[in-house]
């Protein structure tokens, strides 16, 4: 008997169809879902109590709407949107009434049921899922396409999540194999603290920037375009490439007051304003930048444009971890197309902790601009370069490895008072390509100046090397 009972279980595991592997391009066709046949379901008024729409009842046609309850799509469920239609989730006080959107779509290994979303006639645009401060979407297996109108009142992406600016993160979008094709200008737009949850994976973006810029002094076409700190929540596994633009867009904020982490996905970001960060509670924040990271600075007046790291008039300190690899380093650039020293402000730590600082196998290259500090250690007396570590002293040379090449003024500036030796910023690194800061002279490395003031620094600049 247990010899048949055997036999019958190794009959029906040969019998069982095998695992599929499915594309974003199955998911944008529909799966397995059976072709629509109705006439569909027209959607006008503010959705105010929870419903469901389902997939018999397909497409639902939408013009403009405002979801205050929680809207659930079966899956096989295929929503059109009327040219410039808008889907407002929630509100934008956070005393309004609270929206959500639930369209997951099934896998179960062999059979693929997406939801879909997508314009009502082929070659017109509408406008957003338009997330509000009270608002947030649940998506799995599903495929958006043909939004982020050029036209919206929004910033035009296909998804746009707005926080409350204040912390704690919003995590208001959960994405787990998400498809955005062929957005009018970005793929998803973050503002206000929020952000994806922190289990959101597989988030497959591509054809942003299918319509020209409204104003070519705003760039689009984007997959992603955001305000931190909702960065370091970018979903794991993603793919972001086949875009107008292929890189993450990161807009300045007045000042971070939260950790922040850039992880590696692939493509490039590309800044868009000065990154500033500090907590005015004085917490040490952590700035995280994973391995294989590029950050690129667009120029900005006179190249101000960078990291700026923790406030010495506050005390507030910031740590930095960026860890690269010689396997997968991390550079820190210009954007411009043609890039020359000076074109951005380097990396500027105002404040740091004395331990736990990490930057290894980093390259800073084409920094030295505009940075206001001037007197601090003994190079240059406009303190520009690549690293300039401001009134504030490391316990250890916790910058290894690493090259600073077609800069101005410094590659590091020891901006410090001590009478202690070292740490020695010189050893490990090189240097290359360092201009001259007009009539100032230049340094690999700057000495810091004496606590005690005797001698002070003599004919400037006094360089470690």
């Amino acid at each position: 008997m247990r010899h048949l009972l055997a036999a019958a279980f190794f009959s029906l595991l040969a019998c069982s169809p095998p695992m599929r592997t499915i594309t974003p391009d199955d998911v944008v066709a529909r799966g397995d879902c059976p072709a629509l046949t109705g006439m569909g379901t027209a959607h006008t008024a503010t959705v105010t109590a929870d419903e469901t729409w389902t997939a018999a009842a397909s497409p639902h046609v939408v013009s403009s709407l405002r979801v205050e309850a929680t809207l659930t799509l079966e899956p096989c469920a295929v929503v059109v949107f009327k040219k410039g239609a808008e889907l407002a989730v929630g509100n934008s006080s956070s005393t309004g009434k609270a929206g959500k959107v639930v369209a997951n779509g099934t896998f179960d290994g062999t059979k693929l049921l997406p939801v879909v979303f997508r314009a009502e006639t082929a070659g017109d645009r509408w406008a957003s899922f338009f997330v509000n401060v009270t608002g947030s979407l649940d998506f799995s297996y599903t495929a958006i396409s043909s939004g982020g109108s050029k036209d919206a009142s929004s910033t035009n992406a296909a998804i746009e999540a707005r926080g409350t600016q204040a912390k704690p993160l919003q995590k208001k979008l959960r994405m787990k194999y998400v498809v955005i094709r062929d957005s009018g200008s970005q793929g998803v737009t973050l503002r206000g603290y929020s952000a994806f949850s922190d289990d959101s994976e597989k988030l497959f973006i591509s054809g942003s920037g299918a319509e020209p810029e409204a104003d070519a002094r705003f760039l689009t076409g984007f997959p992603l375009d955001i305000q931190p700190g909702g960065v370091g929540t970018i979903p794991k596994d993603s793919v972001l490439t086949g875009n107008k633009r292929d890189a993450i867009y990161i807009r300045s904020v007045t000042r971070l007051d939260v950790d922040e982490a850039f992880p590696n996905r692939g493509v490039p970001y590309v800044f868009n304003g000065t990154f500033l960060m500090y907590d005015l509670g004085m917490s040490t924040l952590t700035l995280t930048i994973e391995p294989g990271v590029t950050m690129k600075f667009e120029k900005e007046g006179q190249g101000s444009m960078g990291l700026t790291l923790g406030n010495k008039a506050s005390m507030a300190p910031v740590r930095l971890i960026a860890r690269g690899t010689t396997a997968a380093p991390i550079l820190l650039t210009s954007a411009a197309a043609t890039p020359m020293a000076g074109d951005w402000g380097g990396v500027y730590m105002a404040n740091g902790p004395a331990d736990g600082n990490v930057m290894e196998n980093v390259t800073v290259e084409y920094a030295g601009g505009f940075t206001g500090a001037n007197g601090f250690g003994c190079g240059p007396g406009t303190n520009v370069g690549g690293l300039m570590l401001i009134e504030w002293r490391p316990n250890d040379a916790f910058v290894k490895n690493c090259t600073f090449r077609n800069l101005i003024g410094a590659g590091i500036v020891s901006g410090w008072l001590s009478d202690q030796a070292g740490p020695d910023l010189s050893a490990t690194n090189t240097f290359s390509a360092i201009a001259d800061v007009p009539m100032q002279g230049r340094c690999n490395v700057t000495k810091w100046a004496p606590a005690a003031g005797v001698g002070g620094c003599g004919t400037r600049p006094v360089c470690v090397n």
